[in-house]
């Protein structure tokens, strides 16, 4: 509709319009709530005072005006009874919705920054609005003068309800908000209640730990999606040696072993789960290659020899594989299907000696073997079990070096002057550990720590030293010597215990990089077996 106009003068860049506010059109606006107390308190000085200052609208090519930047008192101004209302009118020059989208929330977005008046949350849902229609990141950091990288959090968060609920109400920094933002776009329910809850202790390794199970479980899916397309029953976790009837638990009712192939036939008997391990290929061929042919002494090392018949670590490398594990799903229904149990699992399987019909001894020793049975398959589950606690551990270890590196990127490396017990910890370690720097791996996180191009990280930190004060120089100093530590700290370190590690981890949280439970068991101050996996 065009609204009431009672009288026009002209200004030098808009024209001047009295509106009647009933009959005056709001656009949509940023600020999404409007407080009724302020509002009462606004009307109350409109109807005493009259409107002091001129709403800001926009004149439609059909001629329609509707207001842009003045919600509140065009509300308040019809509460008060009032006909008539001051507006600097523009006309609309958009060429397109999505241009006007734009320009409207990021015209109410500075206005309302002027006047402390938007939420963080209002103002994150209008940043992820004007990406939503097409601005680019830099058009909008410009346009409402925030750094790229505060505009892509404000965009994150203001796609997520929940967490820019949380950020007004002020339980959330802006960061601790863009990541539990991202699990509730991702509609990951289980990640946000973990993330907000008071016993996350240590946020910054629980969000990467969910980021990395959030991945395997989409690979997951992704590995078991073609068995179940052939008809097999995916299993929700993983199946145990001594509950569940495996492939090694049966025989053909011809005797043959049974294998991966047999369950083709009949996959809606079968419950398939795919676990995560790790093979080796040869580099050249990308052939699988038995690990136990690797000579891993020769690690670290390229001018080894390796045994003979085995071959050079060099030859080979590491690749994550799915390996699907099979569980026949009703015992009752093996009757008929061409398999059987063999005589180890059918001792298992027996809750009790059928005395009888066995003498005595026959009853002992059937006892016996299905006690034996028992405790063998309890070994086996038992191995299996560790082999997936080790598989967490290193998984753990893995998410915990993405957060540290992180922080001596972003933190400890990136400071002018050196932090608190650096120099002492740098002259302890070279005098007692003076092989550090020239070990293998000392310098492959160089580059990644400072932020370095090329393969002369030598040359290109002598040059930064060299530009660089005092202070600073011994920054990068301390960057030489961390970044040989950090080649020491493999996955299995937790095992292992590189030389060292403990002080470097004493080090790093005395300034401020809270400890993950993995990397307390690096540096010694914990038990591996007491870090929970699940």
């Amino acid at each position: 509709m065009t609204a009431n106009i009672t009288d026009t003068a002209t200004a030098a860049h808009a024209e001047l319009v009295y509106l009647n506010p009933v009959d005056a059109e709001i656009e949509p606006n940023t600020r999404d709530t409007v407080d009724p107390v302020k509002l009462a308190e606004l009307t109350e000085s409109i109807r005493e005072h009259g409107v002091l200052q001129a709403i800001k609208a926009v004149r439609y090519a059909d001629g329609t005006i509707r207001v842009r930047d003045g919600q509140c008192r065009t509300l308040a101004a019809r509460d008060a009874g009032l006909t008539s209302l001051p507006a600097l009118v523009t006309p609309d020059t958009a060429t397109s919705d999505t241009e006007r989208g734009i320009e409207r929330i990021t015209q109410q977005i500075v206005a309302n920054d002027h006047r402390n008046d938007l939420t963080a949350g209002q103002r994150a849902a209008g940043v992820a609005q004007m990406l939503d229609l097409g601005a680019s990141v830099s058009k909008v950091s410009k346009a409402i003068q925030l750094p790229r990288e505060q505009v892509k959090a404000l965009a994150t968060v203001g796609a997520s309800v929940t967490v820019r609920e949380r950020l007004d109400q002020g339980q959330l920094t802006l960061e601790r908000a863009q990541v539990i933002a991202e699990f509730d776009i991702a509609g990951d329910e289980d990640a946000v209640a973990e993330l907000l809850s008071p016993q996350c202790w240590n946020f910054r390794a629980t969000a990467e730990r969910l980021r990395r199970d959030r991945a395997e479980r989409a690979a997951r899916a992704d590995a078991a999606a073609p068995y179940a397309e052939r008809g097999y029953v995916i299993l929700t976790e993983g199946p145990s040696i001594v509950e569940h009837i495996t492939l090694d638990d049966l025989r053909t009712t011809t005797g043959e072993p049974v294998t991966a192939g047999h369950t083709t036939t009949t996959p809606a008997l079968w419950g398939v789960w795919v676990d995560l391990d790790e093979a080796y290929f040869d580099r050249e061929t990308g052939e699988e290659v038995d690990g136990e042919s690797v000579d891993w002494s020769t690690e670290d090392d390229d001018d080894a020899q390796p045994e003979d018949g085995f071959r050079h670590v060099s030859t080979v490398e590491a690749h994550p594989v799915w390996v699907p594990e099979y569980v026949f799903l009703d015992p009752a229904a093996l009757e008929g299907s061409g398999f059987e149990l063999t005589e180890t699992s059918a001792a298992l399987h027996t809750t009790q000696v059928d005395a009888a019909n066995v003498d005595a001894d026959a009853a002992d020793q059937q006892a016996q073997a299905v006690e034996a049975a028992r405790r063998e398959r309890e070994h086996q589950e038992a191995q299996k079990q560790e082999r997936r606690r080790v598989r967490e551990l290193n998984k753990a270890a893995e998410a915990a070096t993405t957060v540290r590196r992180d922080f001596l990127r972003t933190t400890l490396l990136a400071r002018k002057t050196p932090p608190k017990n650096a120099a002492a910890w740098v002259t302890a370690t070279l005098a007692t550990d003076p092989q550090l720097l020239g070990e293998y791996h000392a310098g492959d996180h160089l580059g990644e720590l400072l932020g370095l191009n090329g393969f002369t990280h030598g040359k290109n930190i002598a040059e930064l030293a060299d530009k660089s004060s005092e202070a600073r120089a011994h920054v990068l100093t301390l960057a030489l010597v961390v970044a040989a530590m950090e080649g020491r700290m493999v996955k299995d370190g937790w095992r292992h215990h590189p030389r060292g590690a403990a002080a470097y981890l004493d080090m790093l949280a005395a300034n401020g990089h809270e400890l993950t439970d993995v990397e307390k068991a690096i540096a010694g101050q914990l038990d591996p077996t007491a870090i929970d996996i699940d």
